[in-house]
């Protein structure tokens, strides 16, 4: 942060709290020594104070709850944000030298609260001097959606709901999750809050017509499909929403009533009921918004007109089957369509490792129960669609003593990222036939077809050493004399990454309690390297266009096998 607070890896991440928590954290621990009378047995009271403020405004929040995570502490900041705590007394700690005094650790996680404030990053926060260190706890102020949905006013008592979908980061992919849901009140308007600073994409639900005064159940059904803000048709050519913290975004949405038709389709070749997983992609274009069901005699619904991709996966035994089937629904129902569904097949992996004999050596093992398998990388499918947050297939289990026959099972079809995590070495190399999986993704076919996964692993990578310029200085050791645990902080955080169309693998390393780094087995090829005051979770270092705002920002690297660079990097300084 600004103010010199140190941020460890371990609790850099930000999530969000249910809307109705009003949930802001603070991780603090304090690391408090106090001598001992040579006299006396017993320690000393000590306080801890701080401000909770604005992470935007820097002002202080009044009336903000301030509390440790036991509910031991407990207390509201005065109206200037400030707040104290009498801390208990702490147990002494054995370790001392007979020169020195002895060494008292107490630690306290604190936890604010405030409507209409979300959770920041936690922060460790290292204190020497209870009774003098001031406590500076930044909230978020939450931001929000606004906006009314216009139906007619024969439906004005209709609840429709709107959906919100966030952009979001990956192993430096975006793709889109949901983030929230609001329905409308009696006027139409809604309010969608507690939402984190980001890029969101908005849209209605289908709502079905039930006007009294109009709806025959025997006549034709009308209802209001999606609509994507501004006054889009699907969600891919909907207009993504900045929101910056603490702002507002107001919209408006006019859904269009239109006929809508029954549609059924029988699911051919299938062994099971239940479990059915039904996606409905308009056009061809995945993305949320229409829907249909599983009826327990096939899938069932209702539909405007247009043509639809449905893709349908159940369970059978052990395994999953899939299908797909393309529909148009023209003025009439539909009842005469089908979809046969194939079991998921599986994809099988080799992994040839060119390590050297001292890496081969420290291969471990993976066992479940009495089965075992040379442990050489963990690999993994990741889904490439922009909607698909499941679907993560990983390598099944060993089956038997000794079983290195590595397979990807249940692999429905569509098209995946590879993820290859090595125990020793680099990935020197990863193929389906001709298709390098490094930068392009796998298509998986019908029944899971694929070539196999061919996987090259070296330990002859570069290694790379480096300061960062900039950093805040280090936190004071313990006390003299003492023996007790010297306070680490992590006070930057240093990005390795790959050029465009350069081999390479995205490495990052927290730097601790001083300005140096050092990263091993780096897989040849040129890299820039970027340091930063927090951890960068969001950061898309596979989109070139979105890392072109880091030129000259780092220096570039060229490594070459078996090589030791030496580098300088500035520290880049994030927002609140």
């Amino acid at each position: 942060m600004r103010d010199g607070t140190s941020f460890p890896a371990a609790l850099l991440r930000c999530s969000q709290r249910p809307r109705l928590l009003w949930l802001v954290a603070l991780s603090v621990l304090s690391n408090l020594s106090f001598p001992q009378p040579a006299h006396s047995q017993e320690t000393q009271n000590s306080s801890l104070r701080g401000t909770v403020i604005n992470s935007v405004t820097r002002e202080p929040i009044a009336r903000a709850l301030v509390s440790s995570a036991d509910n031991r502490l407990a207390t509201f900041a005065d109206d200037q944000g400030h707040f104290e705590f009498q801390l208990p007394r702490a147990e002494p700690n054995p370790a001392r030298t007979a020169e020195g005094p002895a060494l008292y650790n107490r630690s306290v996680q604190l936890m604010a609260r405030k409507p209409g404030f979300l959770e920041p990053e936690n922060i460790w926060y290292q204190a020497q001097n209870a009774v003098t260190d001031d406590i500076t706890i930044a909230l978020v102020p939450e931001s929000l959606i606004i906006g009314r949905v216009n139906l007619p006013s024969s439906n004005q008592f209709d609840r429709i709901s709107v959906a919100v979908y966030k952009r979001q980061v990956r192993d430096g992919r975006p793709f889109w999750a949901p983030a929230a849901s609001a329905s409308t009140r009696s006027n139409g308007e809604f309010r969608v809050a507690n939402l984190s600073p980001g890029t969101y994409k908005i849209f209605t639900n289908e709502l079905l017509d039930r006007d009294p005064i109009t709806f025959d159940p025997n006549g034709q059904l009308y209802g209001y499909p999606p609509t994507y803000y501004p006054a889009a048709a699907d969600f891919a050519s909907a207009s993504a929403i900045t929101l910056e913290a603490g702002k507002t975004f107001q919209v408006e949405l006019s859904p269009v009533l239109q006929p809508y038709y029954p549609v059924k389709i029988a699911v051919t070749n299938s062994q099971t009921q239940g479990g059915v997983e039904v996606s409905v992609a308009l056009q061809g274009h995945k993305g949320p918004g229409y829907s249909l069901g599983d009826s327990g005699e096939g899938i069932e619904g209702m539909l405007p007109n247009g043509i639809y991709t449905v893709e349908v996966t159940l369970p059978q035994g052990q395994q999953t089957a899939t299908g797909t089937v393309n529909i148009t629904v023209k003025d009439t129902p539909l009842s005469h369509a089908s979809v046969t569904v194939l079991p998921n097949g599986s994809i099988p992996v080799h992994i040839k490792d060119e390590l050297s004999p001292s890496s081969r050596e420290s291969v471990g093992f993976m066992r479940m129960g009495r089965s075992s398998r040379e442990e050489k990388a963990s690999v993994s499918l990741q889904p490439a669609d922009d909607f698909n947050s499941t679907g993560f297939v990983s390598l099944r289990p060993p089956l038997k003593p000794n079983d290195n026959d590595l397979a990807l099972e249940n692999v429905r079809p569509s098209r995946y990222w590879l993820k290859v995590d090595p125990y020793r070495g680099y990935v020197a190399s990863a193929v389906a036939g001709s298709v390098d999986l490094l930068r392009q993704p796998l298509v998986v076919g019908p029944g899971g077809a694929s070539l196999p996964i061919d996987i090259v692993l070296r330990d002859d990578g570069a290694a790379l050493e480096g300061t960062v310029e900039g950093m805040p200085a280090a936190p004071a050791g313990a006390p003299g004399g003492s023996t007790g645990p010297v306070p680490t902080t992590v006070s930057a955080y240093v990005y390795c990454i790959p050029l465009p169309d350069s081999p390479g693998r995205f490495t990052g390393s927290s730097v601790v309690s001083g300005a140096t780094f050092q990263f091993q087995q780096l897989p040849p090829g040129a890299y820039r390297i970027l340091a930063f005051d927090r951890q960068q979770g969001e950061l898309e270092y596979q989109n070139a266009e979105a890392m072109s705002v880091y030129e000259g920002k780092g220096p570039v690297v060229r490594l070459v096998p078996g090589q030791t660079e030496q580098v300088r990097v500035t520290l880049i300084p994030t927002k609140e």
